[in-house]
């Protein structure tokens, strides 16, 4: 049914049939344009990044808080989520989120930038 909307350019088509043509050609390019529009709007929407759900926590950076368990407690945004890793951790560290299973987050830990401009 909302897919109907798409279709105004076509259904305003009926103007011709119902007015006359000096009141139909603008009424017809008023609805064109509304309609054109309206379709910008909607490829602008649909080509945003994900914000919610499991694919956005793919690849977003937290941090260790705490073990619990054979599991880790990290934080992500402004959760706290249950965490599993191949490597070691430790409080404090941070770690990316390479995948998710169920309500536990699979995680690795970050590389550390290497120091270029060393102080003597």
């Amino acid at each position: 049914m909302c897919h109907l909307i798409l279709f105004l350019p076509v259904f305003g088509l009926a103007v011709f049939l119902l007015w006359p043509l000096s009141m139909a050609v603008p009424a017809y390019a008023l609805i064109f344009l509304l309609s054109l529009a309206m379709y910008v709007l909607i490829i602008k929407a649909m080509r945003q990044p994900v914000v919610t759900g499991t694919e956005a926590m793919l690849c977003s950076i937290g941090t260790v808080v705490g073990a619990e368990g054979d599991h880790w407690r990290i934080e992500v945004g402004n959760e706290i989520w249950e965490a599993e890793s191949m490597a070691a951790l430790q409080t404090g560290d941070r770690v990316q989120v390479t995948g998710i299973d169920g309500l536990i987050l699979k995680v690795r830990p970050m590389a550390e930038p290497a120091n270029v401009a060393m102080k003597n």
